[in-house]
């Protein structure tokens, strides 16, 4: 693993505390009562002009609790595709729920091995530092990062919504490269991801009893309450160092040109919309 020695994270804002210049917060977040992190990617402004198109692509926490008031908005939403990042062991747990049943397009796509890494010759990192861990991931889950890059880059999926269980960090790190792929200001992907720390009880909340109803005897650990804006700053950072940013790792990441030369041509409008 290319580790950067990140776990001397710079000091950066308190979880929450997002820029509101940047981060448009207003109908960002959809009202669903069995999700807390359903949150729309478009508005983002892009270097050099241009904003990141409202309605396209999501990212969330999961969504096995949907309700069926929740899954109407979404068919208002017209939500087409539902890319999973968890593991197996996590769908078994939880199920699919309601959305389920439907005929939404889902693919599963694990970015954690189920044994740890060991089996891609990428242990995961011995420290604590969330953005090490982050740069893992494009290791162990190199495969599920890139073909979900391909399915976002594919006009026929849209709308389309990516999620894991928290919809904090594997889901971070694929909205993080989406973001920087096409071009959103440094600060704008940093602010996206901080905005999760306004739905963690809530997301907590629900991973315990999950886990609870189903037997196991199970602790949140501390890192999974993290959400700091120096988090995903070095975890960038690392990006830009280890492969010359995120463009350039989704190519040798076996990402077609032509898909990561579509997401721009989907996702970014020169307005707001």
């Amino acid at each position: 693993m290319k580790t950067l020695g990140l776990a001397t994270e710079r000091t950066g804002q308190r979880a929450g505390e997002a820029h509101e210049g940047r981060v448009h917060q207003r109908s960002r977040l959809l009202p669903l009562a069995g999700a807390s992190n359903f949150r729309d990617l478009g508005g983002y402004p892009i270097t050099g002009g241009g904003f990141t198109c409202w309605g396209r692509l999501f990212r969330s926490d999961t969504l096995h609790e949907l309700t069926e008031g929740d899954v109407a908005l979404l068919h208002e939403v017209g939500l087409k595709s539902i890319i999973d990042l968890r593991t197996a062991t996590e769908i078994d747990l939880s199920g699919r729920g309601l959305l389920g049943a439907g005929a939404t397009d889902y693919i599963h796509l694990s970015v954690i091995d189920e044994d740890g890494g060991e089996a891609r010759g990428a242990p995961a990192p011995m420290d604590e530092s969330l953005a090490n861990r982050y740069l893992w991931y494009l290791e162990v889950g190199r495969d599920a990062l890139s073909h979900a890059l391909s399915l976002i880059g594919d006009a026929s999926k849209h709308p389309l919504v990516f999620h894991c269980a928290a919809g904090k960090d594997r889901t971070g790190v694929l909205a993080a490269l989406i973001l920087d792929i096409v071009g959103v200001e440094r600060q704008a992907i940093v602010d996206d991801y901080v905005l999760t720390a306004n739905s963690m009880e809530a997301i907590v909340g629900r991973l315990s009893r999950k886990r609870a109803e189903g037997g196991m005897d199970y602790n949140i650990p501390a890192s999974a309450l993290t959400v700091e804006a120096a988090t995903m700053e070095a975890f960038l950072d690392g990006v830009d160092q280890c492969y010359g940013g995120a463009r350039q790792w989704a190519l040798a990441a076996g990402v077609p040109y032509d898909s990561v030369e579509a997401l721009s041509t989907l996702l970014v409008s020169t307005d707001m919309q």
